[in-house]
């Protein structure tokens, strides 16, 4: 069965963007880099929500390479990999593969798990994210979090109904002080 793995940062007080939804406190190393290549070496899907996905689509296919930038195997990936885009609003998916899904998308990422094929990675996407871990669809967190305080932000998870109680797998520094964390949930996700 695939799983769903969410690869995301986050500020030391909880939130994956600002307000105003600007990362611009995202800063890139080596050892970072090399995390997610791992995470994209294991994946032939990336799951996304229309924010994160008109985000994505509008600088990865401009993206180039540079020493203190971006990898060339991770644009390759990005630009590569099958795009599953979950919006009621968005017209079309124009940053190709990608594959447009109006549907529940609880309902089908249950279904894509069953699928044959490698796994899958969310990246951003709060509001699909949230839905995921709310149906215990998440199979791996791999959470990155950044030395910063924020303030004020949007939080990645936002469930005030339950509590999802996870398993710390492994834990690693970065030499440029983020923390990057690798939890599965303490009980098997749901199918």
């Amino acid at each position: 069965m695939r799983r769903v793995i969410l690869d995301t940062i986050i500020s030391l007080d909880g939130y994956y963007t600002s307000p105003k939804s600007e990362i611009d406190w995202f800063e890139f190393d080596r050892e970072e880099t090399e995390w997610s290549k791992q995470i994209l070496r294991r994946v032939d899907a990336m799951l996304y929500g229309r924010i994160t996905y008109q985000e994505f689509s509008e600088f990865w296919p401009k993206a180039s390479p540079s020493p203190d930038g971006f990898d060339s195997e991770i644009i390759g990936q990005l630009n590569g990999l099958q795009k599953v885009v979950f919006s009621r609003t968005l017209p079309k998916a124009k940053w190709h593969p990608a594959v447009l899904i109006r549907e529940n998308p609880v309902d089908a990422v249950a279904e894509l798990k069953k699928d044959p094929g490698k796994d899958m990675v969310i990246v951003g996407s709060g509001t699909l994210v949230s839905a995921l871990v709310r149906n215990e669809l998440i199979d791996e967190y791999r959470i990155r979090i950044r030395p910063i305080i924020l303030g004020a932000g949007r939080p990645l998870f936002a469930d005030d109904q339950k509590r999802h109680k996870l398993k710390l797998i492994s834990s690693r520094a970065f030499g440029n002080g983020v923390v990057a964390l690798h939890y599965e949930p303490a009980h098997q996700p749901s199918i």
